[in-house]
């Protein structure tokens, strides 16, 4: 099994990054923005769009980009939130199955890996996640669970 915990600064650097799940909602501030153009054009007061257009400047410009996940070719790298400086690198091979479990408070995407551990990280879109890891790895998806 290949799969381990390491510093952020082992990572392998030779392989490009194929998708990322990043925690900024950058897509909802461009949609922000559109829409405080839109009411410039229409007949809404000129200070909600311009209230709107400076929120999501502020907000793309001055949030962190908290990085969750990273997706390559052959393995994927799940940031830890609490400590930036480590990350897991977890190889597609080494992972049983994977699913998405839902609580009242929080999200995970729990990734049972082949020696018996299980990685779970904490997660914010079913959607998002799901996609990403079907994408790589679908056919270790388990189903129903709660």
């Amino acid at each position: 099994m290949k799969s381990k915990e390491l510093k952020t600064y082992n990572l392998p650097e030779d392989n490009p990054v194929i998708a990322q799940i990043d925690a900024k909602p950058n897509f909802l501030f461009g949609i922000m923005i559109m829409i405080g153009a839109i009411s410039f054009l229409a007949s809404f007061p000129r200070i909600y769009g311009i209230i709107l257009i400076s929120f999501s400047i502020c907000a793309l410009i001055y949030m962190p980009r908290v990085l969750l996940m990273e997706f390559y070719n052959e393995y994927l790298v799940a940031y830890n939130k609490a400590d930036k400086n480590n990350c897991v690198l977890i190889y597609y091979e080494d992972i049983t199955s994977w699913y998405y479990s839902r609580g009242a408070r929080h999200d995970f995407l729990c990734i049972e890996l082949s020696d018996g551990r299980e990685e779970k990280i904490e997660a914010f879109s079913k959607s998002i996640f799901e996609s990403n890891m079907n994408r790589f790895i679908k056919e270790k998806h388990r189903k129903n669970v709660q």
